[in-house]
């Protein structure tokens, strides 16, 4: 006897035989998983940047493995983003751009706090090994 034939009559009883099938969650496990392994490569990405130690290692294993074009790992970044409807190239840019504004800022921070050193200083002495931006672009 086919399914359709069994409960052809009763509606409600083909809606709870489909209903037992059905999550509860809006993610299923495994993309759960996956979002979780994305963010966490994301976050040492971010965070550990700049550092060096065991933060250095995190930051390098999270870059390889966003920036790594394979997609034959089941877990791969490229592989995790299409389960998850995420362009993966959208992603890297966007991490690209964070970090350039990152290290934008800190070099902008470190111009100005040079530049505050020299106003301080006596004619002469407060040396600067930071160039302003701008500068440094009209140098090349």
């Amino acid at each position: 006897m086919e399914f359709r034939t069994m409960y052809d009559g009763d509606p409600v009883a083909s809606e709870q035989y489909f209903n037992s099938f059905k999550r509860k969650r809006s993610l299923e496990p495994e993309k759960e998983l996956m979002l979780a392994i994305l963010s966490d490569a994301i976050d040492c990405f971010w965070k550990y940047g700049g550092e060096s130690g065991a933060g250095s290692r995190l930051f390098k294993e999270a870059r390889d493995w966003i920036f790594d074009p394979d997609d034959e790992e089941p877990f791969s970044f490229v592989n995790i983003c299409e389960a998850l409807s995420l362009d993966p190239d959208y992603i890297r840019r966007g991490i690209l751009r964070w970090r350039e504004r990152r290290e934008d800022a800190g070099r902008r921070g470190d111009a100005k706090a040079c530049l505050k050193r020299m106003r301080r200083s006596p004619k002469g002495s407060g040396k600067c090994r930071v160039r302003p931006r701008r500068a440094a672009a009209n140098a090349k």
